[in-house]
């Protein structure tokens, strides 16, 4: 195969799935439609099939095409009025399917043959397009399947027709391309070495200035020339580190669609009522947390089917409308993408907690306490198990995900009215802010994103609550933990410095360190696996001067465990 068949052949996956997915998502909205919004929405899924059917025989895919088509005929079918798109969806499921057996069937089918590159068309010139998934409509070779795809529907309504040719229209003038997000992880790499150099320029000219005499500081046109050059350069580092890293976005729309599928399927399998509403699919997400994001709001929304939400009969009861809403909705707020999942279903068993944590002889002193007990593995308030849910493995394991990707996920939740689950990403894992510290001569880097307030230490602040020492904040006792303690560099507690304040998965801790650095944009570099996973790091840095530097980990910081059993060796 060569590499442009391969790479047409590339092109016509990534069309087929989008336009799968685009025929799932305008399916599972029609019950919420109005009449009209229904026809609308068939109308456009037909388009899309008939594409897909037309593409596939393009590219040989008699299999693909002919199930393309059986999908096209269920839609046309298709009762307005009470609509069930359950036989359609495992239709798609089958197509999705397929698509990957045919298209792996011919990658490992080795060189095409003068009969692929026939039912594949003509090879498109650059003022084609870019994408093999150009309407079938479009095409005006000799391809004889393209030709019988195209004329399978002679009826076909050319305002329709009309319509989808705008749609391509609209497609090729958007001027994208697709980039391999392997060239842009790249580009991100070679980006975060010249931001080390940047704060390694920076803090050497001023080191440099600093050893001038003074008359010759101040008066130094050279020097005052070097900063503003040093000053302009930043700013266009800081636009440049922006434009790459918005490159490696995605919307948050694609997951969505994904989402309402899982709360359609759960639903049917729990008899339960459930509608799914979203808003801010177009918030961007950085691609290396598609993945966390996926396997974190999957178990959020099935937790929030399978234990929030009360069967139809139960809500009635309760005085509710018999369909529940599941609510998903995103925003970027300061270096942070916010996700909330919230359900109005019967809340979080608080009793049914409680009587977990006194048979484990767990501390549940607050509210707060039985929430952070929710997270943990094995926990689950729900009687039995199934397919989904009751093992209580899912939130432990969206907890210890988030955890490792420098987010965090808190919870409310109120009996009888629902659960709100709020979960906090940064907006990039390879290029984050963080507060410097100092202990011991030593610096560590925590990131921004976990810290709430910072303040001098007042040693009258100070408490000992059984045997643990305790800092009076804002009208709540918070545990102290003393960073030299903690890494074994200092042995009596300090008594002057300053006062971290850190949430992590709603807990507090307060920290204690030296001295308060600055907050710096940093390079975040995993650890050297010969180091394993040491309690309270999560990564490490490299600081303008060339130090390394090592990342805390907010969510050990707050664990609630003595220092002696967690501290590093």
């Amino acid at each position: 195969m060569d590499s442009a068949f391969k790479e047409l052949l590339e092109d016509f996956v990534l069309e087929a799935r989008e336009r799968a997915d685009t025929v799932e998502e305008m399916l599972l909205s029609l019950a919420e439609a109005s009449a009209e919004e229904r026809e609308q929405k068939v109308a456009r899924a037909k388009r899309q099939l008939h594409t897909l059917k037309g593409n596939s025989g393009m590219m040989g895919f008699g299999e693909l095409q002919t199930l393309a088509h059986e999908i096209e005929d269920a839609v046309e079918a298709l009762d307005l009025e009470s609509p069930e798109i359950d036989e359609l969806l495992q239709q798609l499921d089958r197509f999705r399917l397929l698509l990957r057996q045919q298209v792996a069937s011919q990658l490992e089918g080795g060189e095409d043959s003068d009969e692929d590159r026939t039912r594949a068309g003509d090879e498109p010139s650059e003022a084609d397009g870019v994408s093999a998934g150009e309407s079938a409509e479009q095409e005006t070779g000799s391809d004889d399947e393209g030709a019988e795809a195209r004329a399978d529907s002679p009826g076909e309504d050319p305002q329709e027709q009309e319509q989808e040719q705008e749609e391509v229209s609209r497609e090729l003038a958007s001027g994208g391309v697709r980039v391999l997000f392997s060239e842009l992880d790249g580009l991100v790499e070679l980006l975060a070495e010249v931001l080390l150099y940047r704060n390694r320029l920076g803090d050497s000219l001023g080191q440099v200035r600093q050893l001038l005499p003074g008359e010759n500081r101040e008066q130094s046109d050279a020097w005052d020339e070097s900063e503003a050059v040093r000053q302009s350069l930043e700013q266009v580092l800081d636009f440049l580190q922006e434009r790459i890293l918005r490159l490696r976005m995605v919307p948050l729309a694609t997951l969505f669609r994904h989402l309402s599928r899982i709360v359609h399927d759960e639903s049917r399998r729990e008899q339960k009522k459930v509608r799914f509403v979203t808003d801010g699919g177009d918030t961007p997400l950085d691609k290396a947390l598609l993945e966390l994001a996926s396997e974190a709001l999957g178990h959020l929304v099935r937790n929030a089917v399978n234990h929030g939400a009360e069967r139809p009969a139960e809500r009635k009861a309760a005085g509710k409308d018999e369909t529940a809403v599941l609510r998903l909705s995103a925003a970027v707020k300061g270096q942070e993408v916010h996700i909330e999942v919230e359900d109005d279903g019967g809340g979080i068993h608080y009793e049914s907690l409680e009587a977990l944590a006194r048979a484990r002889g767990l501390p549940h002193r607050t509210r707060a306490d039985l929430d952070a007990l929710i997270f943990e593995a094995g926990v689950s308030t729900r009687s039995s198990t199934s397919l989904s849910a009751g093992r209580g493995v899912g939130l432990a394991a969206v907890a210890s995900a988030v955890r490792r990707h420098g987010g965090r996920i808190d919870l409310s939740s109120m009996p009888g009215e629902g659960t709100r689950f709020l979960l906090r990403l940064p907006l990039s894992v390879s290029i984050t802010r963080a507060l410097l510290l100092r202990v011991d001569g030593e610096v560590y880097a925590l990131p921004l994103g976990a810290v709430i307030e910072s303040l001098r230490l007042e040693i009258d602040a100070l408490e000992r609550v059984g045997g643990r020492e305790i800092f009076r904040w804002r009208g709540q006792l918070v545990p102290v933990l003393d960073l030299g303690q903690w890494f074994r560099t200092a042995i009596d507690p300090r008594s002057q410095g300053f006062v971290v304040i850190v949430e992590a998965l709603g807990r507090h801790r307060a920290v204690v360190v030296d001295e308060l650095v600055g907050i710096r944009d940093i390079v975040v570099k995993g650890l050297d696996p010969l180091l394993g996973s040491p309690p309270g790091l999560s990564g490490s840095t490299i600081l303008g001067d060339g130090r390394a530097v090592l990342i805390l980990d907010p969510s050990a910081l707050t664990e609630q465990i003595s220092t002696d059993s967690a501290a590093v060796g």
